[in-house]
């Protein structure tokens, strides 16, 4: 009888293959917290990708199945399949899961951004001169430029970056901001910060992505004399959306600069694992 006892005792606390496989994917990521989780669930799926463990035309493993099997979050496998999509190896399908495409990645060249301050490109000594700030509601010819709908309530706060506090003037600055984050304008006069960091940090705001847009234009009167240039110069007009939690944009910088005095340069590098003979280096 004991030993019947001790046999079933030892069934129910063996592991089953499901937990097994689960403690053998954990226990294979890196410790070095400096490669970020979503990128070492990535390396294990490449792996098993290029193993054939998941082969062309087959689909990996669900989300819910993934998170289970990393102990990760659902915004951690998304980023990791993520990965795998931007390298041309899989297609996520609506309702059906994700597919495997390929066991080579496509090559891709990327813009390597450590930081979003990285995206401007003014000097250290640039300040902020406020002009304006008003609630206001975006009608359909602003809606199109701010990609939202007509309608929508948004603070505009309006001014001049400059070279110090009395210096040439850079760029005429139209910051859209939702209305919870307006007051954020009052501390704007003179502060050489950008103004999505201040968000930032005053409503502990994250920043998950933002988007940049280049587009040619003509100045106005009123913009071209606060920029000390002719009425009707060509301008080069950089926009950025920021994006917080859940998707939601929080706040867009319309920044005119005359075409003479801006430049914007980009640097492009190989992207990461876009083929074997490349590789990630910290």
């Amino acid at each position: 009888m004991q030993a019947e006892l001790s046999k079933t005792a030892t069934a129910k606390t063996e592991p089953t293959k499901t937990e097994l496989a689960k403690k053998s994917s954990v226990a294979s990521l890196q410790s070095d917290t400096r490669i970020p989780l979503y990128r070492q669930i990535s390396d294990q799926l490449l792996a098993g990708i290029r193993e054939g463990k998941f082969p062309v035309g087959t689909f990996l493993p669900g989300e819910l199945d993934l998170i289970d099997r990393f102990d990760a979050s659902r915004h951690t496998i998304r980023e990791a399949l993520r990965v795998l999509e931007d390298m041309g190896l899989v297609k996520r399908q609506r309702g059906r899961g994700t597919v495997v495409l390929s066991t080579d990645a496509s090559p891709a060249f990327v813009q390597m951004v450590r930081s979003p301050s990285e995206l401007f490109g003014y000097p250290d000594s640039s300040m902020f001169r406020l002009l304006s700030d008003k609630r206001i509601k975006a009608d359909k010819s602003l809606a199109r430029e701010l990609g939202c709908q007509a309608g929508q309530e948004w603070v505009q706060i309006t001014g001049l970056r400059t070279l110090g506090s009395d210096g040439m003037p850079i760029c005429w600055a139209s910051v859209y901001v939702i209305p919870e984050y307006g007051s954020i304008a009052q501390r704007l006069g003179g502060s050489a910060r950008p103004v999505y960091e201040m968000i930032a940090e005053t409503f502990k705001e994250s920043i998950e992505n933002i988007t940049v847009r280049l587009t040619a234009g003509v100045l106005s009167a009123q913009k071209a004399e606060a920029l000390g240039v002719e009425a009707g110069s060509p301008s080069l007009s950089v926009s950025r959306f920021y994006q917080g939690r859940g998707g939601r944009v929080f706040e867009v910088s319309i920044s005119e600069h005359p075409a003479s005095n801006f430049s914007y340069t980009f640097e492009f590098t190989r992207g990461w694992q876009t083929a074997d003979h490349w590789s990630w280096s910290n």
